[in-house]
């Protein structure tokens, strides 16, 4: 069995509605804390939550952030390199998220505890108006 298949079977990921799989580790009222799997096959579609959520990085290759506040432009911020093992996303930015090789396994963690009806998904082919990349 390969790692990113063991990693999904141990942990008993799910396929998560944005792309990618999940598991959740921890949730109390206050905060909450899943680990997320992108293969390189896959991407997070984009989406926002209402809440702040900070994603650390933990194994694989590096994971590139592509967040947009306004729906036009756009930022790419890489964790997983570079020393740069964190990065935290405002509450209300569109955002996606693409490994840069053959899988990131990260974790996200959000404050107040993040709930379902927090996520809004973007429509299938929506992107930010200069977006120039692919996912």
């Amino acid at each position: 069995m390969n790692l990113v298949k063991s990693l999904i079977e141990d942990h008993k990921m799910i396929p998560h509605p944005e792309g990618g799989h999940f598991v959740e580790v921890y949730k109390n009222k206050d905060v909450s804390h899943i680990y997320f799997l992108l293969e390189e096959h896959e991407h997070s579609h984009w989406h926002r939550i209402t809440k702040n959520e900070t994603i650390h990085f933990y194994t694989g290759s590096p994971l590139n952030i592509f967040t947009s506040k306004n729906g036009e432009e756009f930022e790419t911020n890489a964790i997983g390199s570079q020393n740069k093992y964190m990065f935290t996303i405002e509450k209300n930015t569109w955002f996606a998220m693409k490994s840069t090789g053959s899988f990131s396994l990260i974790g996200c963690t959000v404050a107040p505890a993040f709930e379902f009806e927090d996520l809004e998904l973007a429509p299938k082919n929506w992107k930010p108006t200069k977006f120039n990349q692919e996912l």
